[in-house]
C-alpha cells in the first residue's frame, strides 16, 4: 500500500515537471518553431546557427536571401534591400557544406513560393573533389528544424541544448540579453574596427610580416580533358537543386567569393586547374536557369591584392562587404566591372 502510494506521487510529480518544464519551453520557444506558442518578437539566438536559421528562413517579412557560408555572412540585409529592392534575409552559416545549405535553401523555398533574389556565395565547399558527398560539419545539424511538419519537433526540444537556448532567448525576451543575430540573420561577426592589425593580418596570409609575391610553377601541370572531366564534385548536384526551387521570375544571382589573392590557387598548378574546372561546370549550371548570372570575385584584382581589405584569408571588412553588394548588382545587370574587380563567367 506504501509503495503503490509512492510510485503514484513519484510518477504525478514527474508528470507535473514534465508538463511544467515543456510548458515553458513552449512560451519561450527559443527556436521560433513550435506550433501555437505566444507570438513575441524573439530572435536568433542559438551559438549554432543551424537551430536558429530555420525560423529567419521561413520569417515572411523577407522576400530574399543570401546563401552560404561564413564568406557571405558579411552582406548586410539593409544594404542589399536598397541594392537590390525587396526584404533580404542573410541565411549564411559558418563553414555550411553544401547539403547544409541546400536544406535551408529547401526551408526558404517552402515559405516563399517566388522568392525576389537570391543570392549564392560559391567557395571551396562547392569546388571540393570527393567520391561521397560530406553531409555534415562537427557542428550538430538538427535534421528534425528541417522538414515541413513542426509537431516532430516537440519531443526533440526537450534535449538540453533546447533548455540552453530557451535561457538565452529568455533573457532577451526580458531585455536582459543582447541578441546574437538580428531578426534578418545578419551579426557583424567582425572583431571591432579598432582591434585591426595590419601587420597581424599580413601574418595570417603570408605567414610573414612582409607581402610576398605568388609563387609560380616554372613548368605548369599539364593534365588532359579525360582526366577533368572524370573529377566528381558531388556538391553540384545539389546546387541543380537549390537553384530549380526557384520560378523563373526569382532572380538568381551566383558569386565565387574573393578569397585573398594570395591563398588563391597560383596558375599552372593542380588546385588551380581543378578550380577552373569547378567554376566551368558550375557556369554550365547556372546558364540552364532563367534569370541567373554568375560572377567570379575570386580573381586577381585590385579588391583580392588589397590586404587592408581583409582580416584573413577568406573575410574581408565591413566597408568591403557594401562594395561587394555594390559590385554584385553591377555584374547581375551586366555591367563591365570596375577596375577589373570581378568576371562575368561565359556560359560557352
Amino acid at each position: 500500500m506504501m509503495w503503490g502510494r509512492y510510485w503514484r506521487c513519484f510518477l504525478w510529480t514527474l508528470a507535473g515537471a514534465l508538463l511544467l518544464v515543456g510548458g515553458l519551453l513552449w512560451v519561450v520557444d527559443p527556436y521560433s518553431n513550435l506550433p501555437g506558442s505566444p507570438p513575441f518578437d524573439r530572435t536568433a539566438m542559438a551559438s549554432n546557427q543551424r537551430y536558429s536559421y530555420p525560423a529567419v528562413a521561413r520569417d515572411r517579412r523577407f522576400d530574399s536571401a543570401v546563401i552560404g557560408t561564413s564568406t557571405a555572412r558579411m552582406l548586410e540585409p539593409a544594404v542589399l534591400n536598397k541594392t537590390f529592392g525587396g526584404g533580404f534575409a542573410n541565411l549564411a552559416m559558418n563553414s555550411a557544406t553544401a547539403y547544409e545549405q541546400d536544406r535551408l535553401t529547401e526551408v526558404f523555398q517552402r515559405a516563399h513560393a517566388a522568392p525576389r533574389t537570391v543570392l549564392i556565395g560559391l567557395d571551396s565547399v562547392w569546388c571540393t573533389i570527393e567520391a561521397v558527398q560530406t553531409k555534415y560539419t562537427f557542428r550538430a545539424f538538427p535534421e528534425w528544424m528541417y522538414d515541413e511538419s513542426q509537431w516532430n519537433d516537440v519531443l526533440h526540444m526537450l534535449a538540453f541544448k533546447s533548455f540552453e537556448d530557451a535561457g538565452r532567448q529568455a533573457a532577451y525576451l526580458m531585455g536582459m540579453k543582447a541578441a546574437k543575430y538580428g531578426p534578418d540573420g545578419y551579426a557583424n561577426f567582425l572583431p571591432p574596427d579598432s582591434d585591426y592589425n595590419l601587420a597581424k593580418v599580413r601574418q595570417t596570409i603570408y605567414g610573414g610580416p612582409d607581402p610576398k609575391p605568388k609563387n609560380l610553377l616554372s613548368a605548369p601541370v599539364n593534365i588532359g580533358a579525360g582526366e577533368r572531366s572524370s573529377w566528381f564534385f558531388p556538391s553540384h548536384a545539389l546546387l541543380r537543386n537549390m537553384l530549380s526551387r526557384f520560378p523563373p521570375a526569382t532572380k538568381k544571382i551566383l558569386f565565387f567569393v574573393p578569397y585573398h589573392f594570395y591563398s588563391q590557387p597560383a596558375s599552372g598548378t593542380r588546385s588551380h586547374v581543378e578550380w577552373q574546372e569547378c567554376k566551368h561546370r558550375l557556369n554550365t549550371i547556372a546558364a540552364t536557369f532563367d534569370n541567373a548570372a554568375l560572377l567570379d570575385f575570386m580573381i586577381q584584382s585590385p579588391l583580392t591584392t588589397q590586404d587592408s581589405n581583409y582580416w584573413d584569408t577568406q573575410h574581408y571588412s565591413a566597408t568591403v562587404a557594401d562594395r561587394l553588394v555594390a559590385l554584385i548588382a553591377r555584374g547581375a545587370r551586366n555591367e563591365p566591372a570596375p577596375a577589373g574587380q570581378y568576371r562575368i563567367l561565359d556560359p560557352m
